[in-house]
């Protein structure tokens, strides 16, 4: 089993995000409304403010969606499905894409 974490930065692409991961069978996962550090960090920290001018080029957009998939084969066809439907997931600007090996632990 892996955790899969994706750091979504522009909405066109959630659809996209949501049919790849539901075409490898992958229908329990969390999406989650976020806010970028630089945002908190420009608009409520005053030290940062200098961060302000920056984010003016920059859209807030922000979703983190977690999902348990079964193996590394798995995220390698969510992964393709996305570059095939034009998503650049080597873009920090769009995404950036995590996964890690995880145990579920069951009941007794």
């Amino acid at each position: 089993m892996y955790y899969l974490i994706i750091h979504l930065y522009q909405d066109r692409f959630q659809d996209d995000v949501m049919l790849a991961l539901t075409a490898e069978g992958v229908g329990d996962s969390l999406i989650i409304d976020a806010v970028n550090m630089r945002n908190v960090l420009a608009f409520e920290m005053p030290i940062f403010a200098g961060f302000r001018a920056d984010l003016s080029r920059r859209k807030s957009y922000a979703k983190l969606i977690l999902a348990v998939v079964p193996d590394e084969e798995t995220i390698n066809r969510i992964a393709e499905t996305l570059k095939i439907s034009g998503m650049n997931i080597s873009d920090p600007e769009i995404c950036k894409i995590t996964y890690f090996p995880v145990k579920i632990l069951r009941g007794s």
